[in-house]
């Protein structure tokens, strides 16, 4: 059978690295997305422009792939035909179709998949991250090569691949009249560890490489191939693996492990994932040992086979909301809530935009499509805004003249959000350390109007706390006890947790301040605390001296010590305005 070649007008790109529509859920409201897809499509065309015209990785391939499948969602969801980009080149039909895979999202969607398959031997190998090509021969010599391109017909890279030591241009040893091997080029890295380096713009290289006519032999040199599908191949990946290894190609075999549970699958991710490999890799591949006949294979994932990914470093992530968290010194942080999305194996729901000032720089709202990622592979981090939705929904802004360190020390309109940061702090171990007695209890106690003041759950008796819906007599019982406890704590350490900014100040020795002034509770009674009190304190300039002067000079916060001096032992007071 001769190799026949179809040319055609235009050559489609996308499928070099092709994503399946990852799971986006249920379909929004068309209202919400109608004006959104275009601007997300234009972003998309930008980025593959440059990837596949001038080899320039502008986002990472996880947002690219977020952003490409959000787009084929939101298109699913209005009924409209994903269209293909067309670039310059002549286009050939494959033999075989590509087929792509089917993406799953998790351990337990893997699990599931295994679970439901018949009988029979499963393999895992590392999905090596690069293009995928076709590669026909006939009568043991190389006639063509065929980039993925839609998976039914790609671009002519014969020439490309020509040359390149991984591909033999003549199979070694006996061979059928037609042979088909499907696999990925890949940009050599030797000893490369994908949870240190990334991907580092493995795909990229290899699909700038292929866009040269001819890349030259030092260029060819950088380039490695990994077989992964010999259709209509003997009956086991065993076998097929052999015959691969014989006819002169990397030996797949190395990197195929048989594996029977969702826990084998799970053991090798992470080992490939943290080990030294010499190409980049983006997750791994389960797949069965029996393929069905070349002749079947359609451009649509089989079933037979799925990849699972790596933990991504950076995603798309759709804005919903946006919640301004005020603290208790009147820092004001804005928090951007998020359209689940997945990083590192953890779903990520929010993620802080930084300061107050940063989030008026970039303006970020509802509908807004921004770059997250991890930061020290732990704390979610916002990068940039990608593209903007071109409804600038409204929102509730604080005021930040309105919040300081003085405001909100007790419960009075729009003071909500600091009042708690306020109560918050107090029961905490740096403050009274009450156990058990955290933010949740105190909006419990918020919404039920039982505080308003922060002194008021000293007389918060147990009978009315479980009047609370869902509070019983034992967590009643455990709340007073925490609060009991704490109304016994020292005057100072009282201060310590009214003091609106020492952690700034002093950063892990808060009490720094209250131990090197030796008659500081007297002090603060007889209202002589001035600026250059403090400004003799070390570490603190004049600013920061004004400020604490200021706070403990207030009318509020010496209201609030003289009540708790009256609550906690009345005679104290007595004995030390009788000192003073």
């Amino acid at each position: 059978m001769g190799w026949q070649r179809w040319v055609m007008g235009g050559i489609t790109l996308m499928g070099l690295a092709m994503p399946v529509m990852a799971q986006e859920g249920p379909c929004p409201a068309s209202d919400e997305i109608r004006k959104r897809v275009e601007p997300l499509a234009a972003q998309l065309k930008r980025w593959d422009e440059a990837y596949y015209q001038r080899g320039e990785r502008l986002v990472t391939d996880g947002v690219h792939d977020q952003a490409q499948a959000r787009l084929a969602h939101w298109r699913f969801c209005l009924g409209q035909d994903s269209p293909a980009v067309v670039l310059s080149g002549g286009e050939q039909r494959h033999v075989v179709a590509q087929t792509g895979l089917n993406k799953l999202p998790d351990q337990t969607a893997v699990n599931h998949w295994l679970k439901a398959l018949p009988p029979g031997p499963l393999w895992v190998q590392p999905k090596v991250d690069g293009v995928a090509v076709t590669l026909v021969y006939d009568e043991g010599q190389l006639v063509a090569a065929t980039s993925r391109g839609n998976g039914l017909s790609g671009q002519d890279w014969l020439t490309g691949v020509t040359g390149i030591d991984a591909i033999p241009e003549r199979l070694d040893g006996p061979s059928p009249e037609q042979v088909v091997i499907q696999g990925e080029l890949y940009f050599k890295r030797p000893e490369h560890v994908q949870s240190r380096d990334g991907s580092a713009g493995a795909r990229a290289d290899i699909a700038g490489l292929m866009q040269r006519h001819d890349p030259g032999p030092q260029a060819r040199g950088q380039i490695g191939f990994f077989a992964w599908a010999l259709p209509d191949g003997p009956e086991t990946l065993a076998e097929r693996n052999q015959q691969l290894a014989g006819w002169g190609f990397m030996d797949p075999q190395r990197w195929s492990h048989r594996v029977s549970t969702i826990e084998d699958v799970a053991h090798w991710r992470r080992y490939w994932y943290r080990h030294a490999l010499p190409f980049a890799s983006d997750g791994v591949v389960i797949k069965r040992d029996v393929q069905p006949p070349g002749r079947t294979w359609r451009d649509t994932p089989p079933a037979e086979s799925v990849a699972w990914k790596y933990p991504v470093v950076a995603t798309l992530a759709e804005v919903r909301d946006v919640e301004f968290r005020i603290g208790r010194t009147g820092r004001i942080t804005p928090v951007l809530e998020l359209l689940p999305v997945t990083l590192d194996d953890r779903t990520i729901r929010r993620v802080s935009a930084g300061s107050f000032a940063l989030w008026q720089e970039a303006d970020i709202r509802p509908g807004d499509q921004v770059m997250i990622s991890l930061a020290g592979l732990t704390i979610p981090r916002l990068d940039e805004v990608v593209i903007r939705n071109d409804q600038r929904v409204a929102l509730d802004v604080p005021d930040p003249e309105a919040f300081n360190a003085l405001s909100c020390l007790t419960l009075t309109p729009g003071c909500r959000s600091q009042f708690l940061a306020r109560l918050t702090y107090l029961s905490s171990r740096q403050g009274l350390d009450m156990h058990g007695i955290g933010e949740g209890t105190w909006k419990r106690l918020i919404d039920a109007e039982m505080v308003t003041s922060l002194l008021d759950w000293y007389d918060l008796e147990r009978a009315t706390l479980r009047s609370l819906n869902g509070v019983g007599e034992t967590r009643a019982a455990q709340w007073r006890t925490a609060f009991d406890q704490a109304g016994r704590m020292s005057l100072q350490q009282w201060l310590i947790a009214l003091e609106p900014a020492h952690a700034r100040f002093y950063g892990s020795q808060p009490k720094v301040v209250f131990r090197s002034a030796d008659s500081l509770n007297h002090i603060v009674f007889m209202r002589s605390l001035e600026s250059a009190d403090w400004q003799a304190m070390p570490g603190l300039s004049s600013t920061d001296a004004a400020t604490l002067a200021a706070f403990w000079q207030d009318e509020t916060v010496q209201a609030l010590l003289d009540e708790w001096v009256t609550k906690t032992d009345p005679s104290r007071r007595e004995d030390e305005e009788a000192t003073s």
